[in-house]
């Protein structure tokens, strides 16, 4: 067993599934070695025109020896009780944060959601992120399954990889599921190599995507041996 070091230094990888490792305690030891891992390394929250936390991973995740370093995620959270005043400083301040959890990762991904009148906002962190990383450095971004099919921003999105959740989609998500079971799929192009489900919420996969797997609970051995091509 080995406690994961957060930096990492093993060689990057784009292995077709991925579980999200989330703000909580994990053990991966059982994780199918075919199987990456997205991994929580930074949370920054946002109140009107300020940071109001910005911290690392606060817990540990054990894996087996001689995983691929994870994909670095870092979430950023906007809390909607008040507007968000997107200022320079505060976006300055905001891209600096997440380039310094992403730091030494080799692959990147954004989970920011926002609504309709912050779309700048996200897009601002991905154009300050694109910028502040290494050329090589992958970039992913979430996506409410909403923005890929009805709203036409996301082209604008500087990313490698756009990935659509396909959990916990609101009282219209029916129709999208109806949409991707009958063969069809995203409106919005850059949403056509990845998505992001839920083991809760079984649905049909469009063929060909790289696939993110959620689980609302820590993950244990049986259920990531499920995982496990039968």
């Amino acid at each position: 067993m080995v406690l994961l070091a957060l930096s990492g230094t093993g060689a990057a990888a784009h292995p077709d599934r991925v579980v999200w490792a989330w703000e909580r305690p994990e053990s991966l030891e059982a994780l199918p070695a075919d199987i990456g891992v997205a991994l929580v390394v930074g949370f920054v929250r946002l109140r009107g025109d300020t940071i109001v936390v910005a911290r690392g991973r606060r817990f540990a995740l054990v894996v087996g020896a001689d995983r691929p370093q994870p994909i670095g995620v870092v979430h950023i959270e906007v809390d909607q009780s008040v507007s968000l005043d997107w200022t320079s400083t505060l976006r300055v301040q905001v891209v600096g944060a997440a380039l310094s959890f992403a730091s030494g990762y080799r692959a990147v991904q954004i989970d920011m959601e926002v609504r309709q009148s912050q779309r700048a906002a996200l897009l601002d962190v991905l154009t300050g992120l694109r910028a502040g990383l290494a050329s090589r450095t992958r970039l992913s971004m979430t996506a409410l399954a909403s923005w890929c099919e009805t709203e036409h921003w996301l082209a604008g999105a500087p990313v490698d990889e756009i990935v659509p959740m396909l959990f916990r989609m609101g009282r219209d998500g029916h129709r999208l599921r109806d949409k991707l079971a009958a063969g069809g799929d995203f409106s919005e192009p850059g949403c056509r190599s990845a998505v992001g489900i839920s083991i809760d919420s079984p649905m049909v996969i469009p063929a060909n995507r790289r696939v993110y797997i959620f689980n609302p609970r820590p993950w244990d051995a049986a259920t990531l041996s499920a995982l496990e091509p039968r």
